[in-house]
């Protein structure tokens, strides 16, 4: 190596470890923020349990009262300073990843400054490793993704009540039951909801009750109107709307309109009172209702119904939100419920998250996220069957470098091959190669990432009636499907849409 290329070499390992020391720096940070939240974390439990004692034991019911609502508020604060806690833990562990690639990388790709030789390059590696929940900019902010069916996870904190939380859901081609998708879960639970088990666990009583909740899954457009509208709902607000406050009869003709709207010939019906029908319709009793608070004002109130997933077979469920008034300062109001259910039911007030303009905007921004992850999700992948151990192909999470992790499951087990971009697009290549012949004998139907390495992609073993064998190994493990000459396509297709969206070809 002579004095210039050294030269250059020290150049840019300065740089590596300058930049390795930056992202060490941030970790730090990090991970001082969270220490200090879980401190604040642990004097808001301790306020929690000092004021239970004292609604237990003060006879006033008023100052009882008092107690109960401060310890209401101060459990809350807690529980969302526990949850920052863990979003600053998740945000240094992966500023200590990418430090740890920099000098890997530096390893790996430069020359040697002893000796001068070029060493033989490597895999490139995952930070997050093999099973990263991540992809197209959605992290995992909650912990709860697997890699398979929870992608990535978020949340957006309230001015008051739960946080709105978002799950990156992959349903895959579903079973003999559903079709399966990509879908953003909104979940507004006041407890901790898992989205891989639907289970939620709501303090009561001091106890941590288990149950199942299944918030709206929105697809990707779902998603997209839904920041629309809180967007839309965000700038009345900051323009100084006010909504009126509501009454016992205007949350009566809420919930009328609420079922009118899912059965439009019960407008016509005559109201009854166990077996006696009154001569008004429901119709009237709505417009009974409108008369005694008359209503000005534009509505405010928005919904996106999970119709997609309702479509696939899967849980309906819709996302409300409304602009509603908190001691005098306009909140936007999220609520996500199961079902048809009607959300000005008392049931779901708790699930109510009422989030100011800018947090609302937030929301927004993330959802709009999600929905590219869930569109990314669902061309990064291809199912091969039905069932719960389906085999499949998957290169939907993506490597430090700008490249994907490439997964092959036969149903028990799987290998992973870490591909930079320019090994995506030699891949892509080599099966455009394959597609394009006249003869799939012709072609060498195989790829091999690296130089004298184990690792390699083979689907040289063509039978017309079954189609190609497709196996990939990694120098330790192999997996190996049956794809089929639609299915060989179709993932070139998608590979080439991954690796540069401007490029199409020609099968």
């Amino acid at each position: 190596m002579d004095t210039q290329d050294a030269m250059r070499v020290a150049n840019r390992y300065a740089g590596q470890v300058a930049k390795a020391e930056t992202l060490q720096g941030r970790a730090r940070a990090c991970r001082d923020a969270a220490d200090r939240y879980r401190s604040d974390a642990r004097v808001n439990q301790e306020s929690t349990a000092n004021h239970l004692t004292a609604a237990r034991t003060i006879r006033d019911a008023s100052v009882a009262a008092e107690h109960t609502r401060a310890a209401r508020e101060a459990e809350a604060e807690a529980a969302r300073e526990i949850l920052a806690a863990r979003y600053y833990e998740v945000q240094a562990e992966e500023y200590e990843a990418q430090a740890l690639g920099t000098g890997t990388t530096l390893t790996r790709k430069e020359p040697s400054m002893g000796d001068g030789a070029i060493p033989t390059t490597a895999a490139s590696t995952s930070l997050a490793g093999s099973d990263s929940p991540t992809t197209s900019g959605v992290g995992d902010v909650l912990g709860y993704a697997d890699g398979e069916t929870c992608h990535g996870t978020d949340q957006v904190a309230a001015a008051a009540g739960p946080a709105s939380v978002l799950a990156l859901m992959d349903y895959g081609d579903g079973n003999n039951r559903w079709d399966g998708g990509q879908y953003i879960a909104v979940a507004t639970s006041p407890g901790r909801w898992d989205p891989v088990t639907s289970n939620e666990h709501v303090a009561s009583d001091g106890y941590a009750a288990p149950s199942v909740y299944q918030p709206p899954h929105l697809s990707a457009a779902e998603a997209e109107t839904a920041a629309r509208h809180l967007d839309e709902l965000a700038e009345r607000a900051e323009a100084g709307h006010q909504p009126p406050k509501p009454t016992k009869w205007s949350r009566a003709a809420q919930r009328l309109e609420h079922l009118l709207a899912g059965d439009a010939d019960l407008a016509t019906e005559k109201v009854r009172i166990v077996d006696d029908e009154l001569p008004v319709t429901v119709k009237d009793l709505l417009a009974l209702l409108r008369d005694k608070q008359p209503t000005t004002a534009a509505a405010t109130r928005r919904h996106v119904a999970a119709t997609a997933i309702d479509q696939a077979g899967g849980d309906t469920g819709a996302l409300w939100m409304d602009l509603v008034d908190h001691d005098g300062t306009t909140r936007v109001a999220v609520t996500g419920v199961e079902g048809t259910e009607d959300p000005d039911d008392d049931y779901w007030q708790p699930y109510t998250a009422q989030h100011t303009p800018a947090q609302a905007r937030e929301l927004a921004a993330k959802l709009r996220t999600f929905a590219t992850g869930a569109r990314q999700t669902a061309r990064s992948a291809i199912y091969l069957g039905d069932g719960t151990d389906v085999a499949h192909l998957d290169w939907s999470t993506p490597t430090f470098d700008g490249g994907r992790t490439l997964k092959l499951s036969d149903g028990q087990g799987a290998v992973h091959l870490d591909l930079s971009p320019t090994q995506l697009r030699e891949l892509c290549e080599a099966l455009t190669a394959t597609i394009t012949t006249d003869d799939f004998a012709d072609t060498p139907n195989a790829y091999w990432p690296w130089e004298n390495d184990h690792r390699y992609i083979d689907w040289s073993d063509f039978e017309y009636e079954r189609g190609f064998h497709l196996e990939i190994g990694d120098g330790t493990t192999t997996a190996a499907v049956t794809l089929t000459t639609t299915q060989l396509r179709a993932w070139r297709d998608r590979l080439a849409a991954d690796t540069d969206p401007g490029v199409r070809y020609e099968s």
